[in-house]
């Protein structure tokens, strides 16, 4: 194996490790906190989560070269299954948007409560 597969097998892992944690913090706060306190959270979740199934089955395909784009591997398949997440519940951008805009207000309370 070369060292550059071995670094994307790393960085998936990681990828992979961290939507998963980002997912329980965002069911965690949902289930003590309700729907409206998660909704950072969820955002940031629809974004992560497309991006990073995305990002893991773009390096299989790299992986397995032209293989990985022919109908002998399921991956093809994943790539637009995964892209299509991205798109199912509104665009990036739209999260993001929504994400800026509720960390900036977050972090306006928490400047204004310390002064």
């Amino acid at each position: 194996m070369s060292e550059v597969v071995a670094h994307w097998i790393a960085e998936s892992r990681i990828a992979i490790e961290q939507t998963r944690l980002l997912a329980l913090h965002a069911a965690h706060t949902l289930d003590t906190k309700g729907n409206k306190a998660a909704r950072k959270q969820i955002g940031m979740i629809k974004v992560a989560a497309g991006r990073m199934a995305t990002k893991v089955v773009d390096c299989a395909i790299q992986v397995h070269g032209g293989a990985g784009v022919s109908d002998d591997f399921p991956l093809a398949q994943m790539y637009a299954y995964a892209r299509t997440l991205r798109l199912a519940d509104g665009p990036d951008e739209v999260h993001l948007s929504s994400i800026a805009q509720m960390e900036l207000r977050d972090q306006l309370r928490r400047t204004a409560a310390k002064l």
